[in-house]
C-alpha cells in the first residue's frame, strides 16, 4: 500500500493483533506457501528470515512446519512431492492465508451461500484442527482453519514473523459482505486521519467521496487483524484478487541485499512510511510477499 491511512500503525497494529485470546472472529491464524523447486525456495526464506523449516513426517505428507526462534510463523509443502504423491500437475508457488473459526460446517455453508466456491471442503488435520478453502468473490484463495489441540501462528511481531494481512481486491463492496457473512468480519473504513473513532462500515460508504482506494479493516480499529483493499488504482477491471501477508523484518537495505542475492526480485518499495518501510517482494518461484521494517521508536 502507498497510502498512510492505508492500514494501522504497526505499533498500533501489535495492540490488536497481541491481544489476549481469543483473536475477533475471521482472524488470520496461519499461512502457508507451497512451491516447486522446494530446496532453493527453503533456502532462499532461511536467508532472509532465518526460518527453520521442520518435516512433520509421512502421516502429515511431509508438511514442514516454519518456525522462527520457536514462535510457529506458518507452514509449507513442496509442490513437486505433492504432485507425486496426487498425480496432478505441480500448483504454482504461492502463499495461503488462513482465517480462524469456531464452525467449519457454518462457515462453508455461508461461502456458498454468500456467492463464494468451497475449493477444499472441511479436512481433519490428525488432532490438530480441520482445514479449509475456498474462493472469495473476487477469486481469491482463502484458506479457513478450526483449531483443535492447535491453534495457529504465534505473532510476536518480531523480525521474521507475520505483522499483518490483506485482501487485494477489485470487488471491495461484495468483498466486505462477503467476509462479513462468512467469517464475522465488522468491516470499518479507515479515515483520513488514521483515527480508530471512524467505524463507518464499507457498504454503508459506497457513495461516500475518498481521497485514495478505500481500506478497511476486519474490525473496528482497536480489535483489527486484517485489510481489506480497493485494488482498482492497481490492478486491472475483473483481476483475481489475492491475499498477501506482511514480515517483519530489522533492516530493509541488508534484506534486499539477502532477496537479490538468494534469486528473489523487489517489485515496489521500499516505500517509506508513517507505519514503516514496506517493500513487494517475489521469490525465486514466483510468490510474493511484503516486508516491513517497523518506525523507528522515539
Amino acid at each position: 500500500m502507498t497510502e498512510s491511512r492505508a492500514r494501522p500503525t504497526l505499533s498500533r497494529m501489535s495492540e490488536s493483533t497481541s491481544a489476549t485470546p481469543p483473536a475477533p472472529a475471521g482472524s488470520p491464524a496461519w499461512i502457508d506457501y507451497t512451491a516447486p523447486d522446494f530446496a532453493r525456495q527453503r533456502a532462499f526464506y532461511e536467508a532472509l528470515f532465518g526460518w527453520t523449516f521442520t518435516d512433520s513426517g509421512e502421516e502429515f505428507g511431509h508438511y514442514r512446519m516454519i518456525t522462527k526462534d520457536g514462535a510457529s510463523v506458518g507452514g509449507a509443502m513442496d509442490a513437486d512431492q505433492l504432485s507425486q504423491m496426487t498425480g496432478e500437475d505441480a500448483p504454482p508457488a504461492a502463499w495461503t492465508v488462513y482465517l480462524r473459526t469456531q464452525d467449519m460446517d457454518a462457515t462453508l455453508t455461508a461461502v456458498r451461500e454468500n456467492g463464494g466456491a468451497v475449493l477444499v471442503d472441511a479436512m481433519p488435520v490428525g488432532d490438530l484442527g480441520v482445514m479449509a478453502m475456498a474462493e472469495g468473490p473476487g477469486h481469491e484463495v482463502v484458506g479457513f482453519w478450526q483449531s483443535g489441540t492447535f491453534s495457529g501462528h504465534d505473532l510476536p511481531l518480531t523480525p521474521g514473523t507475520s505483522v499483518w494481512f490483506e485482501l487485494m481486491t477489485t470487488r471491495f463492496d461484495e468483498s466486505a459482505e462477503f467476509y462479513r457473512a462468512v467469517a464475522g468480519w465488522q468491516p470499518t473504513l479507515m479515515g483520513d486521519d488514521d483515527a480508530p473513532e471512524d467505524t463507518q462500515t464499507a457498504a454503508d460508504a459506497e457513495d461516500a467521496a475518498h481521497d485514495g482506494p478505500r481500506y478497511a479493516t476486519n474490525h473496528p480499529f482497536d480489535r483489527a487483524t486484517a485489510g481489506l483493499c480497493d485494488a482498482r488504482a492497481w490492478l486491472p477491471p475483473n483481476a483475481v484478487g489475492y491475499w498477501r501477508m506482511y514480515i517483519a523484518v530489522a533492516d530493509t537495505d541488508r534484506a534486499l541485499e539477502v532477496i537479490r542475492e538468494h534469486g528473489g526480485t523487489v517489485l515496489d518499495g521500499p516505500q517509506d512510511s508513517p507505519f514503516g518501510r514496506v517493500t513487494t517482494v517475489q521469490d525465486p518461484a514466483g510468490a510474493t510477499f511484503q516486508i516491513n521494517e517497523p518506525p523507528a521508536e522515539g
